[in-house]
């Protein structure tokens, strides 16, 4: 079971989810961050995870992409810290490092 709340602070948009970020609940979840995302256009959005229990493939592959979009993840104690390290790490890898862009071989985008 997730719960989904959304809470509109100043200046910031909280998505809260609790419980269990895996199965039929990630489509859920998946649904909520969309029309979330397509509402609050210059709002600052964080996902908070406090009091999620337990994330399957599926619900990391979702948190990953909430993450690309610029959203902050937060979470405490061992099993969120060390997803929410995965996923910021894995962001940190597939930037682009803009010192590369005048290596022989590397294209610099604009």
């Amino acid at each position: 079971m997730l719960r989904i709340s959304v809470m509109n602070e100043p200046g910031i948009t909280r998505m809260k989810l609790e419980g269990k970020l895996a199965h039929e609940w990630v489509d859920e979840a998946k649904k909520a961050w969309d029309r979330l995302s397509e509402m609050d256009g210059a709002r600052e959005i964080v996902v908070d995870l406090l009091n999620v229990s337990f994330v399957d493939d599926a619900g990391h592959q979702l948190l990953a992409e909430i993450r690309h979009a610029g959203v902050e993840l937060m979470g405490s104690g061992p099993l969120m810290s060390a997803l929410i390290d995965e996923i910021e790490d894995a962001e940190s890898a597939a930037a682009p490092d803009a010192s590369d862009a005048n290596e022989p071989g590397k294209i610099s985008q604009k």
